[in-house]
């Protein structure tokens, strides 16, 4: 596999793990908020501003997490 691929391959898989974290707790305060039970059922998403900042910030954490996982193999 190439660097370019890896790093996508990286950062693809860590978007994703980190985006359902970031549902989950987004939806855990929501259902704290209004003492719901932790359900499936009482999930929600997020919308506008709201889902445009979790993703920016889930982005940028996937991103550095591919360059510093790419990096560290080089160095091993």
């Amino acid at each position: 596999m190439s660097k370019n691929n890896h790093f996508w391959v990286a950062s693809g898989v860590t978007f994703v793990i980190f985006f359902t974290e970031a549902l989950i707790h987004y939806n855990y305060g929501i259902m704290e908020t209004k003492n719901e039970p932790f359900q499936l059922s009482n999930f929600t998403f997020p919308k506008g501003k709201s889902l445009a900042k979790m993703m920016g910030i889930v982005v940028t954490a996937s991103t550095l997490s591919g360059y510093l996982i790419s990096a560290i193999e080089q160095k091993l």
